[in-house]
Order: structure tokens, then sequence, then C-alpha cells
């Protein structure tokens, strides 16, 4: 009983944090505020494709890394440094003699913010009891998305009423909380296991060689880089659409991303908890094909109302990640949990990475609307994915 209690404990401290590190993310460069700054500088939309592009650079080049190093070291003390460092890039945004060193900047935010996902969700693995390991991942991501909620509306708020600038500053001071949070509560470190041995680099490669000999876990990792294409749409365009094309306000957008992302805090634990119950794939493809259906429908969109309702159908229908997660956790042998957690955030970020300079040449080079047709079509094509996986016989 003590032990459940302190794994319960463990998990709600986790996911405390999350929520605080995704309104710190989402207020600034994560959310509207971002992208709308950057087009009030005089930066253009492929031009900020190309940002995008070096933020998820950064996420891909360092979550395996991440991965592996919460493999062997205290997983805090690693969220701590982390979010210490992304507390100083935050403000250096405000600064227009450093638009030039803008890539740099997004490069190096990607690379330490995204510590967070393998470390955190190495910890939920470990602790959480296979009957309920999608629920848990879940909440996760409801964990995620309720920052992503919160975040919107505050940084567009701060922008509105007084700067851009101010909401870089607001995620600077965020950070800097979370970061003296986690290391005051350093004691309720969860209970580490030495899955690689130090210093064995042969131990690294045949980990890797172990995960990618599994073929589920080959789909899964197709699957994330895909899904995050996909992802990358409504991340970094939805924004400039919404403004650019529907005429919509700075808060006004702040509301849709927020609505968005409120409509998968309620859809996720739902569909985790029932994906636990009549089985991961068959939720999975079925959101999958009513997600593409869902991204056609912006095609039908003239006004800012109408624009919200799509944006809430498509999110709720866009909830495959933890539910992902959960299979890579049922497929991964539990001594390489991190090292699992990090290719795979890998395989995510390689998706927003090289979504953003797509869609923003499809963007100048046919149309706005053609990135969320295209959506639809990977969306359609995950769902054939998902079809040949082999799910896992439960004991």
């Amino acid at each position: 009983m003590a032990s459940s209690n302190s794994n319960v404990r463990g998990l709600a401290f986790i996911y405390f944090i999350l929520i605080i590190w995704s309104i710190s993310w989402a207020a600034s460069t994560g959310g509207p505020v971002m992208p709308l700054y950057i087009r009030s500088i005089g930066i253009g939309v492929v031009e900020w494709g190309m940002l995008s592009m070096y933020n998820a650079m950064g996420m891909v080049l360092f979550e395996w890394i991440w991965g592996i190093l919460s493999d062997r070291i205290n997983r805090r003390i690693l969220m701590s440094f982390s979010m210490f460092c992304m507390s100083i890039i935050f403000p250096l945004f405000t600064f227009k003699i450093l638009v030039p060193y803008f890539p740099i900047l997004q490069f190096l935010f990607g690379a330490f913010a995204v510590s967070m996902g393998p470390t955190t969700r190495s910890i939920i693995s470990d602790e959480s009891k296979s009957k309920s390991i999608g629920f848990s991942m879940s909440l996760w991501f409801v964990s995620v998305i309720l920052g992503r909620i919160i975040g919107p509306i505050v940084g567009s708020y701060i922008a509105q009423i007084f700067s851009y600038e101010c909401s870089f500053y607001f995620s600077s001071l965020l950070s800097i909380f979370v970061a003296l949070y986690i290391l005051i509560d350093l004691r309720g470190e969860e209970r580490r296991r030495p899955y690689i041995e130090k210093g064995s680099s042969q131990s690294l490669v045949g980990g890797f060689r172990t995960l990618i000999a599994i073929p589920q876990i080959r789909v899964l990792l197709l699957l994330a880089f895909l899904t995050f294409i996909v992802n990358s749409s409504v991340r970094s365009f939805l924004p400039i659409y919404a403004s650019e094309r529907i005429g919509m306000s700075t808060m006004n957008v702040g509301i849709v991303l927020s609505s968005y992302y409120a409509t998968m805090l309620f859809a996720t634990p739902l569909f985790g908890r029932l994906s636990d119950r009549v089985g991961r794939k068959h939720i999975i493809s079925t959101t999958l094909f009513l997600s593409s259906i869902m991204f056609l429908c912006y095609s039908l969109v003239k006004t800012p109302s109408q624009l919200l309702l799509v944006s809430i159908a498509v999110s709720m229908f866009s909830i495959q990640s933890p539910l992902l997660l959960a299979m890579l956790s049922e497929f991964t042998p539990r001594r390489l949990s991190g090292l699992s957690m990090g290719i795979y955030g890998s395989f995510e970020d390689l998706g927003l990475m090289v979504g953003p300079p797509i869609y923003g040449l499809i963007w100048s080079i046919y149309s706005p609307l053609s990135i969320f047709i295209c959506s639809a079509g990977i969306q359609f094509f995950n769902t054939l994915l998902i079809i040949l996986i082999k799910e896992k016989q439960k004991d």
C-alpha cells in the first residue's frame, strides 16, 4: 500500500510539473503568440516555416540523448537543468538585434524543451501498472494539453494588453519557478534502476537494435513521424490562417487554440480508458480516419465561428499520441524504457521539423487551404498503417 501511495504521489508531481511547463511553453514560443510576433517584425510565412524547422531539429537531435540520460541520471535533475536553460532563452527572442540568430535560438530552445518528454514518460511508464498504462499515458497528454489550453489564452492576453515581449518574460518566470520547484522536491525522486551500464556504448547500440528489430515498434515510429507532420499544420499555421485569412484578432486566435486543446483534454482520457478495454488498434484506426475527414472540413470554413467548430472537431479525433505511446510501452523491454521513449520522441520531433517547411512551401505555391487537405491525406494513410500492427496479447 505504501508503495502504491508513493507511485501515485510521484505521478501527481510529474503531471503538475508538466502542466506548468506546458503553460510556460504555450504562452509564447509554442502558442499563437510566436507566429504572430514573427509576422509583426516582418518575417514571412516561408521563413517562419524554416524557423519552426530549426526548433524541431533541436528536438530531433537531442530527445533520444535525453532518453539515454534518463536511464542513467537522476531524471528530476535533468528536468530542472533544462527548465533553467529555457528561462534564459525565452527573453532573448525579444531583442530585435538577435533576429539573425533566431534559428540558433529556436534550435537551442527545442534541444532543452524536449527533455521533458522522455524523462517524464519514462517515469510514468515505470510507475504505472500494465493494465492502466493507456490511461496513465493519456493523463500525461492531458497535463500537457491543459497547459496548452491555459498558455495561449494567458500569452495572447498579455500580448494584447501589454506587448508580445511581455509574453516571453512571463514564460521565463514560469520556467524558473518549475526548475526551483523540482529541485526542492528532489527527495521524492523516483526509484531508478541502472538499466544500461554506464559508459557502455555497445549496450546503447544493442538496445537500439533490440527496439528496431521489433516490427510493431518500426510501424509505431513511422506513425509518430507522420502524425506529427500533421500536428505541425495546426501548431505552426492555424494561427496565421485564422489571423490573415479569417480576420481574427490575437485574443480570438488564442481562444481557438485553447478550445482545440480543451477538446483534447476531455477526449484523450476517454479514448485512453476505452483503449485499455477494447484494444488500442481499433480506437486509433477509427480516430485517424475521422480526423482525415475533419481536416477536409477546413475547406468549408468562411467565418471565425466555423473555424472554431471545425478546429474542435479536428482536435477531438487527434488524440492518437498517448495511445501510440501506450502501445510502444507494451512492446518495449522494461530496461529500455528511457531509450525507447527518447527514440519515439525523436521521430515525433522529426515530423515537426519536416512539416513546417513543407507546409510553408505548399502555402506559398498552392494555397493556405492546401495544407489542411494534405494533412487529411496523411491521416488517411496513417489509418492504413495502424491496421498493419498486430497487437500484443494481454496476459
